[in-house]
C-alpha cells in the first residue's frame, strides 16, 4: 500500500511516495516516486494534486469540495451552559431535584427551570413559546408543555426555600460581610384588567394607569446580589411593605448588624421607629415635612461649607453639604448645581402645563396643586405664584437621615448614593428579563413566574459579577450577544454526520474563558 511521507534532511524537507512490501516476513518500504522539496510547492498546487489523487481513487470531487453538504439543524449551547453554571453555583439544581423527588415527579424540575431561565436570558417569551423553542438548545431532554406550566406551581410553593438557598450560598461561598442592604419596591402590571387576590389596581410605578398589578419589594446587597423579595397586592402602599421587609431580615434570615438603605417613600414615623429597634438605617428625608426651624437651617446656603466628591462614569462630581442632629437622627443635606438646574426645569414644565390647563378648564381634575394651581373662588383656578417662589428655595437640595452617629459623613453619603443600584436591578427585571406584562391568571402561577424571574436575575448577576471580578466587565446585552454566538450546526455529508461549531469573536472567547464555560471542538462526529 502506497502512502505519502515527508522526509527531513539537512538540505530541506522532501515529499516521497512510499510503498510497503513484505520481505521474508518483515515489512519494508521503498520509494515509488520522489516529488522534490516541500517548499517548492504552493498550497494551491498541493490541493490540486490531492484532488486528482482522490478522484483516481474513485472519490467524488463534489464530496471533497463540500457539495452535497447539508445543514440539518442549528443549536445554541451558550445559554444552557451559562444557566447551568449559575444554577450549580447557587445549588439550585440540587434543590429543585430534591423537590422533584419529594413529589415523585415524572420529569426533572431542574431541566424545566434550566430551559425557562435560558429563555429569559436569551429572548424572554411566553411559556408556550419556550416549549416550542426547546429544540433550539443542545443537550436538553424533551419537555412537555403541561410540565412547564406545572413547574410554576412548585416554584410558588417553595419560593422561600429558593430565596434562602440563593442568599445563603452567596454568603457561604465568599464569606461576604453583609453590612449594607438596599430596599425598594416597584410594580409589575398585567395584560388584563381582571382583578384577583394578588392582582389589583393601584398606583403603577411605571406610569401605567388602569392596569392590574402586583407590588414587588426587593432587598439586595452592595453588589446587587439578591437577598430576598416579597410580593404584595397591587393596591398595597409601598411604605407599608417596609415593616415586612425588616421582619424578613430579622426573623427568617437572622441578619444582624446591618445598615438598611431606603428611599424617602419608605419614611414614616412608624417605619423609622420600627427599623431603629432592629437596625441602623440611612433613608431619604422629606425636606418639606421637617420642622420649620430645621428647614430654615437647611435652606440657608451659607451653611453648606463642607464638600464631598465622588466619581460617576469617570466624571468627578462635587457636592456641598451641611449637617445637624434632629430627634436623635443625623440629617445630612446636600446641594448640587446640576440637580438645581433639573428642579428648575421640572418646575418650568409644570408651569407650562398649568398655563395649558388654565386655557382648558375642563382638563383640570386631579391634583391641580401639582401644577401650582389654586382654587381662588367657586372652582376658578389661578396660578399660585407664592407657591412657585417658595418651591425655588428647595432647588438642588436633598436630605438623608441616619441613626448612626459614628459613621463618617462620606460613607453615609456614599451608601445612600448606591441606592441607584436597586433602581438598575428593577430595570433589569422590567427591560432585559421582561418580567411584565404578565399573562398568568391565578396566584400560584403569578408567584411561580416571579420566582423564576428572580432566579434568572440571580444567575445573570452572578455571571456579570464574575466577569467584573475578572477585570472584564460586560453589560447584560454583551453577555446575551456572546452567549448567542455559541452555536453548533448539525451537518450531513453523504452518510456522515457532524457537529460544526460556530466561530467566536474575541468577546465571546473571553466570556467562555472567564466564566469557565465548556469548550466545544470545532468539528465532532455526531
Amino acid at each position: 500500500m502506497a502512502f505519502l511521507r515527508v522526509e527531513k534532511k539537512k538540505s530541506g524537507q522532501y515529499l516521497r511516495i512510499l510503498e510497503a512490501y513484505r520481505d521474508g516476513g518483515k515489512t519494508r518500504h521503498r520509494v515509488v516516486a520522489s516529488l522534490g522539496k516541500v517548499e517548492d510547492y504552493t498550497p494551491e498546487m498541493l490541493r490540486r494534486i490531492g484532488e486528482r489523487l482522490y478522484e483516481l481513487g474513485g472519490g467524488s470531487i463534489k464530496d471533497l469540495l463540500g457539495e452535497g453538504l447539508k445543514e440539518l439543524a442549528r443549536y445554541n449551547y451558550g445559554f444552557l451552559e451559562a444557566t447551568q453554571k449559575g444554577m450549580c453555583y447557587y445549588g439550585l439544581d440540587r434543590v429543585l431535584d430534591r423537590i422533584g423527588k419529594k413529589h415523585k415527579l415524572s420529569y426533572r424540575l431542574s431541566d424545566i427551570v434550566k430551559l425557562l431561565i435560558s429563555e429569559r436570558l436569551n429572548d424572554p417569551v411566553s411559556k408556550l413559546s419556550s416549549f416550542s423553542n426547546q429544540h433550539e438548545y443542545l443537550g436538553l431532554p424533551s419537555l412537555e408543555l403541561h410540565h412547564i406550566y406545572r413547574s410554576l406551581d412548585y416554584l410558588s410553593k417553595y419560593t422561600e426555600l429558593i430565596q434562602k438557598q440563593i442568599f445563603q450560598t452567596g454568603r457561604n461561598l465568599f464569606n461576604q460581610q453583609l453590612d449594607i442592604v438596599f430596599y425598594d419596591v416597584t410594580t409589575f402590571y398585567f395584560s388584563s384588567e381582571q382583578e384577583g387576590e394578588l392582582r389589583q389596581k393601584g398606583f403603577g410605578k411605571d406610569g401605567k394607569i388602569g392596569k392590574t398589578q402586583v407590588v414587588f419589594g426587593l432587598l439586595i446587597d452592595q453588589d446587587k446580589n439578591p437577598v430576598a423579595y416579597r410580593l404584595y397586592k397591587g393596591s398595597q402602599y409601598e411604605g407599608h411593605t417596609f415593616e415586612d421587609a425588616i421582619k424578613t431580615l430579622k426573623q427568617q434570615y437572622q441578619i444582624k448588624d446591618v445598615i438598611v438603605v431606603a428611599d424617602r417613600g419608605m419614611l414614616s414615623k412608624h417605619n423609622i421607629e420600627l427599623v431603629s429597634k432592629e437596625y441602623e438605617f440611612i433613608v431619604g428625608e422629606r425636606l418639606k415635612s421637617l420642622p420649620k426651624s430645621v428647614q430654615s437651617y437647611l435652606l440657608d446656603h451659607s451653611n453648606y461649607k463642607k464638600q464631598w466628591t465622588y466619581t460617576k462614569n469617570g466624571e468627578e462630581i462635587m457636592l456641598q453639604y451641611t449637617e445637624l442632629v434632629h430627634k436623635g437622627r443625623k440629617l445630612i443635606a446636600t446641594f448640587s448645581k446640576k440637580r438645581s438646574k433639573k428642579d428648575a426645569a421640572d418646575r418650568e414644565q409644570r408651569i407650562e402645563k398649568a398655563q395649558h390647563l388654565l386655557k382648558n378648564p375642563s382638563l383640570i381634575h386631579k391634583k391641580p396643586s401639582r401644577y401650582y394651581l389654586k382654587n381662588q373662588d367657586l372652582g376658578k383656578f389661578v396660578l399660585d405664584t407664592d407657591k412657585i417662589e417658595q418651591s425655588k428655595k428647595y432647588d438642588g437640595i436633598a436630605v438623608i437621615g441616619t441613626n448612626n452617629q459614628e459613621l463618617p459623613n462620606d460613607q453615609i453619603l456614599d451608601h445612600y448614593r448606591h441606592l441607584f443600584k436597586i433602581e438598575q436591578t428593577f430595570r433589569s427585571f422590567k427591560s432585559h428579563l421582561e418580567i411584565r406584562p404578565m399573562f398568568h391568571w391565578n396566584d400560584k402561577r403569578i408567584e411561580g413566574h416571579i420566582a423564576l424571574c428572580y432566579m434568572t436575575y440571580a444567575v445573570e448577576n452572578h455571571l456579570l459579577n464574575k466577569m467584573q471580578k475578572a477585570d472584564k466587565p460586560i453589560s447584560e446585552n454583551q453577555l446575551r450577544r456572546s452567549l448567542s454566538q455559541m452555536q453548533v450546526s448539525h451537518i450531513k455529508q453523504g452518510k456522515n454526520e457532524f457537529l460544526l461549531r460556530s466561530n467566536h469573536d474575541q468577546l465571546t472567547a473571553t466570556v467562555i474563558q472567564k466564566l469557565h464555560l465548556a469548550k466545544i471542538s470545532n468539528l465532532s462526529v455526531k
